[in-house]
């Protein structure tokens, strides 16, 4: 299995349970989860064994294992599944942004950004921008992030004030400091120092 087919695994099974609340991809998440923390192998519903990982690919299983044991423990047990809602989708993307798990938001949004044919296009596409932006930038991919943010703020130049919890003045200031620093940044668009 390759690492690209790894990540994605996590990512629609979370994005499932997130979306329409599948406890068969909640359970098959925390098990796995729990067999990567344990070094137990195979690790379920993955196909993976020991000695079919490299290093990098074990650190990457790790890294992946604690950020999302660390997202569904926060998240609240009386979860109701974003389905359509523009706003559920952005509160919860914007707790998946604060873990580190970018690629997750994209997942997340864009099904929403798909169905989307009115004013909140440009803002949710921005948003999608952002996490890919910051999933660059964990790959050391440092141009593409400043491209990204660039047109994050392109699309988000319409918008001010509040939207969906969402303070956009403060998230194209940060926005702008983050394409300097490369510092992370809160969706949520509080003013970061």
């Amino acid at each position: 299995m390759e690492l690209f087919d790894i990540r994605n695994w996590f990512a629609h099974n979370l994005c499932d349970y997130l979306r329409e609340g599948e406890e068969r991809a909640l359970k098959e998440l925390k098990e796995a989860v729990d067999a990567i923390l344990k070094g137990s192998f195979p690790i379920p519903h993955l196909e993976l064994k020991e000695q079919d990982l490299d290093p990098f690919t074990e650190e990457f299983l790790r890294e992946k294992a604690t950020s999302y044991r660390e997202f569904l423990k926060d998240l609240k047990e009386d979860f109701e599944p974003t389905q359509e809602d523009i706003g559920r989708s952005v509160e919860v993307a914007s707790l998946l942004f604060e873990k580190g798990l970018y690629f997750e938001v994209h997942e997340l949004l864009e099904e929403v950004w798909m169905g989307e044919f009115g004013k909140n296009r440009d803002f949710l596409q921005a948003l999608i921008q952002i996490g890919t932006a910051y999933y660059h930038l964990k790959n050391f991919n440092v141009r593409g992030f400043e491209l990204l943010i660039d047109n994050a703020l392109e699309l988000l130049d319409g918008y001010k004030g509040e939207l969906f919890g969402v303070n956009v003045d403060a998230l194209k200031e940060n926005l702008k400091k983050a394409k300097e620093t490369q510092e992370p940044i809160s969706l949520k668009g509080k003013v970061e120092n």
